[in-house]
């Protein structure tokens, strides 16, 4: 059964017509502009979430939100198998920062009991168990918003060379907000010198990219930050982010 209603072709027509007005209108806006937009009482956007993994680069957009708007309302996915220094890092830099309205977001565990009673479903089907235990969740907690603000950027990965500012998410019916899209490794880096940001305790150990801890792997030497994810496998994205027609399936590999 599905955890969220489909939207309809006209309602997509619409958000598209509003992500084009918004993407020409927030062309020259700093990131910490989009995000004073997203969060302005206004006809277009209604009760924003930024959506954090508190992940190896997650502190910037937090940073900035904070500058915003620190009781704008943060959902963290709590998969039941982030790493113990994750869990750690959510506590300290949510204090660090100020941010007052952190929400924890977990896994139904009746979906859970049913659909992965012995907690491997990561192994067999990862694909599954990122539906389970990500989309599912995000979904629930979505229901209420008109649209959702990620960390995503060009620069991370191939699957995400054509990021926009603002997209449509197609499968929720909502509008997402990527105020960092057009942000560089080095812009990255930069900002977190500057501001002081407290790092991931596992950022110094490799993990440029910090997912839930049976799929993440350092990267090494060469690597994309993202190359330590779901490592000997197809699969390139969780499925947050609508990518289907480019996402290979992990369980259709060889």
């Amino acid at each position: 059964m599905p955890s969220i209603n489909r939207p309809s072709p006209i309602e997509l027509t619409r958000l598209e017509a509003v992500a084009r007005r918004l993407n020409d209108a927030w062309s020259d806006f700093t990131a910490v502009e989009v995000l004073r937009n997203t969060f302005a009482e206004s006809g277009f956007i209604k009760n924003p979430v930024l959506v954090s993994s508190f992940g190896a680069d997650s502190a910037v957009l937090l940073h900035l939100l904070s500058l915003v708007d620190p009781s704008a309302e943060v959902v963290f996915l709590d998969t039941g198998f982030h790493f113990d220094e994750t869990l750690t890092y959510r506590r300290e830099l949510t204090r660090a920062l100020g941010l007052t309205k952190v929400r924890v977001a977990r896994v139904d565990p009746l979906a859970a009991k049913r659909h992965d009673t012995l907690g491997r479903l990561h192994r067999d089907q990862p694909d599954a168990c990122c539906q389970l235990r990500k989309v599912k969740t995000l979904d629930r907690h979505l229901r209420m918003s008109d649209a959702w603000i990620s960390g995503q950027r060009q620069a991370q990965a191939s699957t995400r060379l054509e990021l926009q500012c603002v997209e449509v998410d197609r499968l929720r019916g909502k509008l997402k907000i990527n105020p960092l899209a057009h942000w560089s490794e080095d812009e990255i880096a930069t900002y977190k010198v500057v501001n002081n940001l407290l790092e991931h305790p596992l950022a110094s150990e490799g993990f440029l990219s910090v997912g839930c801890a049976p799929c993440t792997s350092p990267v090494i030497a060469g690597e994309g930050s993202r190359a330590g994810r779901w490592r000997g496998s197809v699969k390139l994205e969780c499925g947050l982010h609508d990518r289907t027609h480019i996402i290979a399936s992990s369980e259709s590999a060889a």
